[in-house]
């Protein structure tokens, strides 16, 4: 039969195969089940159920309205609130905002793990141990979107990729060499490694130049990749400060003017430490960490003062810390930020909902360039 990778760009305008990930696991039955409630419509698979999970690549589709985020439970859509809200909240900060993911489950379980009463129609579910289910669907999500050999297309090695860009060098407006000295950029890179995604690290992506101080070319097994520095940068930083969202104490405090009592209670709200200091005047005593160095953090406390949770909080300071498009960085610096992109839970996009990286597949240059011609045909002999 189909798959639901095969049916949903049948239904959906413009959606193609390729800009779905499928991803299918087995997940154990949770420990609150019974042997009782494992009845016999579990034989064969007692104890365990079957995610099926076809996700939207996010850099890829998106929607105005949440109607492709849907339920399947045993061949059958149903509704099911706090699942759905899951798969919303895993993608929020993937796409750009008032967009919504394509997302499909089919959960394959026990029906003693379904509570149908919830609604007369039974066209809504409750899972019994939903926390749990939440749980293994947001882990799928997370591990669907990340750069991995099995989210890419199989590689097929070729050196050609690396020789067209040596012959085309001298003409390009690129660069495959370049020594920098004392950049920002070279403090502002942290290294951010995480036990989850060391299978990332299969990935192969070299460094081999910096188009127009803004692209990183960077070449892959099955072709060539342009990665924009400053938003892989933000997608580094920003998951650096969700994890680590680390207030440090400012000496002397930023004193900031004419705040009105919201943009007070706003920064409170978000864990700073603002206090009155003379006439229209306040003092921040603490700030994160990245932005304590930088000349412009009275700036940046100001935008934060304006409004947004925490969350938007930690978007804007990992745009204004990360490497501007303009700056030139040598080859170490490209190869060390692509490094650590690739090792990121959503490396496909930026906290805003822009596309990171292109690539290039090495079959499409080779049919662009007709290498597949025989010589003598393509003479006419």
């Amino acid at each position: 039969g189909h798959t639901a990778q095969q049916i949903l760009p049948q239904i959906i305008k413009q959606l193609k195969e390729s800009d779905l990930q499928p991803l299918t696991v087995e997940v154990p039955i949770p420990d609150s089940a019974t042997e009782q409630e494992q009845d016999k419509s579990t034989k064969g698979n007692v104890g365990n159920g079957l995610m099926e999970l076809v996700l939207g690549l996010p850099d890829r589709c998106h929607r105005r309205r949440a109607d492709w985020v849907k339920v399947a439970t045993n061949g059958r859509i149903v509704r099911s609130h706090e699942l759905e809200q899951t798969m919303i909240t895993a993608l929020a900060r993937t796409l750009p905002r008032d967009r919504y993911p394509i997302c499909f489950l089919h959960l394959r379980i026990c029906p003693s793990q379904i509570d149908w009463n919830r609604h007369p129609a039974k066209t809504e579910i409750y899972l019994h141990s939903v926390s749990y289910w939440q749980e293994q669907v947001a882990e799928a999500i997370e591990h669907a979107l990340r750069i991995t050999p099995a989210t890419l297309p199989e590689a097929i090695h070729s050196n050609r990729v690396k020789q067209l860009l040596k012959t085309s060098e001298a003409r390009g407006g690129y660069i495959t060499s370049r020594s920098i000295q004392g950049i920002a950029a070279t403090q502002e890179i942290t290294d951010k490694t995480d036990s989850k995604t060391d299978d990332i690290g299969l990935i192969q992506l070299r460094a081999v130049a910096q188009l127009h101080n803004m692209y990183i070319v960077a070449e892959h097994p099955t072709g060539i990749w342009l990665i924009e520095q400053h938003i892989a940068h933000e997608r580094v930083l920003y998951e650096e400060l969700c994890d680590r969202w680390q207030l440090v104490p400012l000496e002397p405090p930023i004193i900031l003017q004419q705040l009105s009592p919201k943009q007070v209670e706003q920064l409170q709200r978000i864990g700073f430490e603002v206090d009155p200091f003379g006439e229209e005047l306040w003092a921040v005593r603490n700030a994160p960490e990245l932005l304590r160095e930088r000349d412009d953090c009275a700036k940046a406390l100001l935008e934060l003062s304006l409004g947004g949770d925490l969350q938007t909080a930690q978007v804007a300071t990992a745009c204004r810390s990360a490497i501007r498009n303009g700056i030139p960085l040598s080859l170490s610096e490209m190869q060390q930020l692509l490094d650590q992109w690739k090792k990121t839970r959503n490396p496909r996009t930026c906290p805003h909902g822009r596309p990171i990286y292109l690539s290039l597949k090495e079959s499409s240059l080779s049919r662009f360039f007709r290498r597949h011609w025989v010589i003598g045909k393509s003479h006419g002999i």
